[in-house]
């Protein structure tokens, strides 16, 4: 298609990317000598005279869309051979996959302002009646422009037409219609689609430029929709420990499944993220900057504010006074986004210290630019006019104007799990619960220390290694020789009394949970769920009330009953010894004749499955008719 002229008036000069609904050319009016970008719509989906009226009917709203950080609709067509363009403004950048596969995880100030950009692009859609459906970040674009970041949100309404090719949203082949890991579960239902499915997928997007993954993800695609229906997202905290928490109670709002419960509109998802930062502690703010551990000179405990009308996003100054007397105080860093554009400003002598923060990726390089309307990160989107080099990104350019500088202070890190257990990173979070039986309640607010959780209940052949070690008594129901049957080697060990989970924890060099780290890791922490997965019970999700059964299932084997922090069966399969002895209700003194055990086991009903659910039984003679559903995991202290 190179060299041909559309309806007389668009020069198709070459080829700068390619995307799933078309090839995207750069173009030149012929008569007005100016450049553009050609979008020309694969044929599959304006392949009737239907299609066509819908292309220019959603063609349409797009272009009446004026907004700084929208990409201009500004023609569209359809030639005398049924060659079917959209028009847009041709745009030098970069996109933010491209960025985030470069760069990875984004630092919580310049990642927010980008998706203020891109919540005012989205609002002024939705003024207009156009919803995106597909953002994604092949569909964003990072310009940079004067020392500055300038996002462009590509293809608004666009996607709309896929849905000429079926009415649902899964084909009879299994078909998507759409990237499932940025689409809203009601999307994902083939629902009729409103506003807030664009909310959900912002909080996708800035969930992964925050934490550099997806909450949802898998190898297959109906997988990824499920999780996208029913799983949780893993707590950012727990992935990105020193992002604010009240940031990250934003996009978790945004996420929710239930467009009800998610921000009323992108303009609101905008002030929510604009208080999380403006609220964001010094810790919170320097845990970002470790280089600036410097105290804050106005606002106590703000480390960056919005200028009333105007947007524009400051940090707070960092000064230095020189210990030598008459040195002047100096302006260390200044940071502002004009219209929610970064800015890094330097003063004399900055420049060094600016540079060394400045992105690696320079032309030269073989950086990535692409259009702002191929809407995929294709090496065809390269563009050779300027050459752009990457401004150090929302980095704050730091020079102290001192003969020597403290040492750079280093983030915590989450310390790594032993094998087979995960890492809880402990809070505060609500223990048991008022509406359940007595000794559920009453709920009272817990604080757990960070701790490592076996990721599984412990096995059979696990056991089999701690008998040999020490010649500790086989479970009574081991007949093989003293063992288990071959095939049993990853069934959750049972007909254990607590003195043999106990007596195996301290084998290990481990210990068993008490009760409130047991609850803490199955309710997903401040989540508080009653199930690892959520508040309603799900049937299939965990090996539950199957009285047809004599043994459990190997551990792992129901995929939905894992916690947000990532450990199995605390729904079904055995119930699980803990420290604790137990109590009537919380508060009561506890009664030093009965242990606890927690969570449901593959033969009693959900409603004795919940998170909250308690059991106690003697720790040396638990009954013939529990010891078979009972087992057990183990915990370590972290130091």
């Amino acid at each position: 298609m190179v060299g041909t002229v559309l309806d007389g008036r668009y020069r198709l000069d070459s080829l700068i990317g390619e995307g799933g609904m078309g090839d995207v050319y750069r173009a030149t009016h012929v008569h007005l000598d100016t450049q553009f970008a050609v979008k020309l719509l694969k044929p599959e989906f304006v392949a009737n005279k239907t299609a066509i009226k819908r292309f220019r009917r959603e063609a349409m709203a797009a272009g009446r869309i004026n907004h700084q950080n929208a990409v201009r609709v500004t023609d569209f067509g359809v030639t005398s051979d049924n060659i079917v363009y959209l028009v847009m403004e041709l745009v030098e950048g970069q996109s933010l996959r491209s960025l985030m596969r470069e760069e990875g995880q984004m630092n919580y100030l310049r990642a927010v302002s980008i998706v203020r950009q891109i919540c005012g692009a989205v609002e002024a859609a939705h003024q207009s009646g156009v919803i995106h459906r597909d953002l994604k970040p092949e569909n964003i674009l990072v310009v940079p422009a004067q020392g500055a970041e300038l996002v462009k949100v590509l293809d608004f309404g666009i996607a709309k037409l896929r849905e000429t090719k079926t009415d649902a949203f899964l084909t009879q082949a299994g078909m998507i219609i759409g990237t499932p890991q940025y689409m809203s579960p009601e999307q994902c239902q083939g629902k009729e689609l409103d506003h807030r499915s664009d909310i959900y997928s912002i909080g996708i997007l800035l969930y992964e430029m925050l934490s550099g993954v997806v909450p949802f993800d898998a190898e297959s695609t109906l997988e990824v929709v499920y999780n996208q229906l029913h799983q949780p997202p893993r707590p950012l905290t727990q992935i990105v420990p020193h992002i604010p928490a009240a940031l990250a109670r934003v996009v978790l709002r945004a996420l929710e499944k239930e467009p009800g419960k998610r921000q009323s509109s992108a303009l609101q998802l905008s002030d929510e993220l604009k208080l999380a930062v403006e609220s964001a502690s010094e810790e919170e703010f320097l845990s970002q900057y470790p280089l600036l551990n410097r105290p804050y000179e106005g606002r106590a405990g703000r480390g960056a504010s919005f200028d009333g009308d105007s947007d524009i996003l400051r940090t707070t100054p960092f000064t230095e006074r020189a210990s030598t007397p008459g040195r002047e105080t100096s302006e260390i860093s200044r940071l502002s986004a004009e219209g929610d554009i970064f800015r890094t400003q330097t003063g004399p002598g900055q420049a060094a210290a600016a540079g060394a923060q400045r992105s690696p990726v320079t032309k030269g390089e073989g950086s990535r630019r692409e259009s702002a309307t191929t809407g995929r990160g294709s090496r065809k989107g390269l563009f050779g006019i300027i050459a752009l080099a990457l401004i150090a990104p929302a980095a704050i350019a730091v020079y102290l104007g001192l003969r020597t500088s403290p040492p750079p202070v280093p983030e915590p890190k989450i310390p790594a799990a032993p094998e087979g257990m995960v890492y809880l990173p402990g809070g505060k979070f609500t223990m048991g619960r008022n509406d359940g039986s007595p000794d559920e309640g009453p709920a009272h607010e817990v604080v757990v220390e960070p701790f490592f959780l076996d990721q599984h209940e412990v096995t059979n052949q696990e056991y089999r290694k701690f008998i040999d070690a020490t010649g500790w008594k086989a479970p009574k129901h081991w007949k093989l020789n003293g063992s288990f049957p071959p095939e049993e080697a990853s069934f959750p060990v049972t007909h254990v009394t607590w003195e043999d989970a106990a007596s195996y924890a301290k084998w290990a060099n481990k210990r068993l949970p008490t009760e409130a780290e047991w609850e803490y890791a199955a309710r997903g922490g401040s989540r508080e769920y009653l199930y690892p997965w959520g508040n309603q019970w799900q049937p299939g999700n965990a090996n539950v009330d199957h009285k047809d059964q004599n043994k459990p299932a190997p551990v792992g084997s129901f995929d939905r009953d894992v916690s947000p922090f990532g450990v199995y069966d605390m729904a079904g399969n055995v119930s699980e010894w803990v420290q604790d002895y137990y109590s009537g209700n919380y508060g009561a003194a506890p009664d030093q004749r009965f242990r606890v055990y927690r969570g449901g086991n593959f033969l009693d009903p959900p409603e004795k499955s919940t998170a909250t659910f308690r059991w106690a039984d003697f720790p040396l003679a638990i009954p013939d008719d529990q010891i078979l559903r009972v087992g057990f995991r183990c915990a370590r202290n972290i130091k």
